[in-house]
């Protein structure tokens, strides 16, 4: 495996925090529209007036995928220093 340089590590947390984002997003969007659906269908049946859809969330902006991505390199920045402080503290 070659080595990455910083600029290709940034790019890799950048779509990776894209692809967290828009998957969190469609998953909400399909949750929402599945609670509408039945929602809609229990009306049907009780005879109601159909409910207005809700609102989705918000798409992932620039910024909530920087932010996002600045979050994953923190966390995988501090990985080593875990790391060497859980072995170091179980070969005591």
């Amino acid at each position: 495996m070659s080595n990455l340089s910083p600029f290709e590590i940034r790019l890799e947390l950048l779509k990776m925090a894209k692809d967290m984002l828009t998957d969190s997003y469609f998953s909400e969007k399909d949750r929402i529209s599945a609670d509408w659906s039945v929602r809609v269908d229990t009306a049907k049946l009780n005879g109601q007036s159909i409910p207005d859809h809700p609102p989705y969330p918000p798409y992932p902006s620039e910024t909530d995928v920087v932010n996002k991505a600045q979050m994953l390199n923190g966390f995988v920045s501090n990985i080593q220093t875990e790391t060497k402080t859980h072995t170091s503290s179980t070969k005591k």
